[in-house]
């Protein structure tokens, strides 16, 4: 795995603050994750690779950090590392998520056992926070296993990739994924984009 930033690295946010590179916790479709020091405090960044590093993608992450978060379980984008700061490309700071939140992943692998209660209660704080987001007038674009961590004790949740959120009835960056996804956005020719309306499918399909 090529590691894009390197360890002590520091970059410097558009507020002014500076970020110092502990090490990679992860990488996926878009980019990669570190854990960094920032106001004194660990928080992570994702850094995306230089083909995802868009434009659009850096307008609508700025547009989500003046917006704000619509409630704190969502792991959302509160500074951006911008491009032309010592590393190809650029990234956004997030709370770090806890080592005490699980996956589907380890649900499968039975790391994770949370009981009828924790799942309840995971269930109820999803549709909540989904509530807030599409009140907020945001979709979330992409609701799916991969997306949601929970604490298998308390059932509390954490929501994360906000990256891609967007203002509902704007063009998005990624469709969603395949088995979450409402049928108008999977055909071909596609017949609806990402919307409130498919968040809803999706997040039907996930909490079953």
């Amino acid at each position: 795995m090529i590691e894009t930033l390197k360890k002590g690295q520091t970059l410097t946010t558009e507020a002014g603050g500076g970020v110092v590179v502990e090490h990679l916790l992860g990488s996926g479709g878009q980019g990669e994750v570190y854990q960094v020091q920032w106001q004194g405090k660990p928080f992570a960044l994702k850094w995306y690779y230089q083909h995802t590093a868009t434009d659009g993608q850096l307008r609508n992450l700025r547009e989500l950090v003046r917006r704000g978060s619509p409630d704190p379980r969502f792991l959302w984008p509160l500074d951006i590392v911008p491009p032309g700061t010592g590393a190809v490309g650029y990234g956004y700071v997030m709370r770090l998520r806890g080592s005490n939140y699980r996956g589907i992943i380890d649900l499968m692998a039975r790391r994770s056992e949370p009981t009828f209660r924790a799942l309840a209660t995971a269930g109820l704080q999803l549709a909540d926070c989904y509530l807030k987001l599409h009140a907020r007038g945001f979709c979330y674009c992409d609701i799916s296993f991969g997306n949601v961590f929970w604490n298998d004790t308390t059932g509390d949740v954490l929501i994360c990739d906000n990256d891609n959120v967007i203002e509902n009835g704007q063009r998005p960056e990624v469709a969603g994924t395949i088995g979450f996804m409402a049928p108008e956005v999977t055909v071909v020719p596609r017949t609806a984009d990402p919307s409130i309306h498919t968040d809803k499918h999706s997040l039907a399909v996930l909490l079953f």
